[in-house]
């Protein structure tokens, strides 16, 4: 899998690729804003350039429309303003106050995603400096939550993991080296209801056994995941709700 960008037009825009040994075909979708390309391993770059030349308008076209939707639902930290924490929307409150740091705090009851802030931070320059304790935040969440579930799946399905790593990856939940047996998650997961989790901790914990998208691979995946289509269907279908 190789990552880089190519321009059309104005845009700058993400492209993942992944080779393939047994496909002839090439497939050209977006996941999130990141256009993906499956191709045969056997196709040329120059080759595939020539593909993608001919769809460059659509993909100029889906590329601006998904960023135009990701600009809307960027968090400027509003009260009112609504995250996703484990699948249910909570409802921001921005209290600025006299003091030093800066504070985040649930409350599971009502729904309530507190943040206390500076004064010295009521301005909008400053989204960034929040967007990082509250990413810092989700990243504590997570681990919590990986540290019971993981565990849980690690044993249920008899697959030994080494460690893993919390990040803050949006354009994948999670990823696996399957020769050191190590496990990699955005700390996104934690916005996300409680049985899409499980399924992308067992997705990863089968490419220990699997490193590759074979039909052995999707067959362990639904044994413990009997509906896992279904659930990747709905993440690729509600990216937008992990965007901070």
């Amino acid at each position: 899998m190789s990552k880089y960008f190519i321009k059309i037009k104005e845009k700058e825009i993400p492209v993942i690729i992944r080779n393939y040994k047994n496909t002839d075909s090439i497939k050209i979708y977006f996941r999130g804003n990141i256009l993906n390309i499956s191709k045969s391993k056997y196709l040329s770059k120059k080759k595939m350039l020539e593909i993608l030349k001919q769809y460059e308008e659509k993909i100029y076209e889906q590329y601006t429309q998904i960023i135009s939707k990701e600009n809307k639902k960027i968090k400027h930290w509003y009260t009112g303003e609504k995250i996703s924490y484990k699948g249910e929307d909570y409802s921001i409150d921005m209290e600025y106050t006299n003091k030093k740091r800066i504070k985040i705090s649930l409350d599971e009851c009502n729904k309530i995603f507190s943040i206390e802030v500076p004064e010295v931070l009521n301005n909008e320059e400053n989204k960034e400096v929040i967007d990082k304790y509250v990413k810092k935040f989700l990243s504590v969440k997570t681990i919590e939550c990986l540290n019971i579930k993981l565990p849980y799946w690690s044993e249920k399905m008899k697959i030994s993991y080494n460690e893993f790593k919390v990040g803050d990856a949006i354009s994948k939940y999670g990823s696996c080296i399957p020769s050191k047996r190590r496990l990699h998650f955005s700390n996104r997961i934690i916005m996300l209801p409680e049985d899409k989790i499980d399924a992308i901790i067992v997705h990863e914990l089968s490419h220990i056994t699997y490193a590759n998208h074979s039909s052995n691979f999707y067959n362990l995946v639904q044994k413990y995941i009997p509906n896992y289509f279904e659930i990747d269907k709905w993440l690729k279908k509600n990216v937008n709700r992990v965007i901070i």
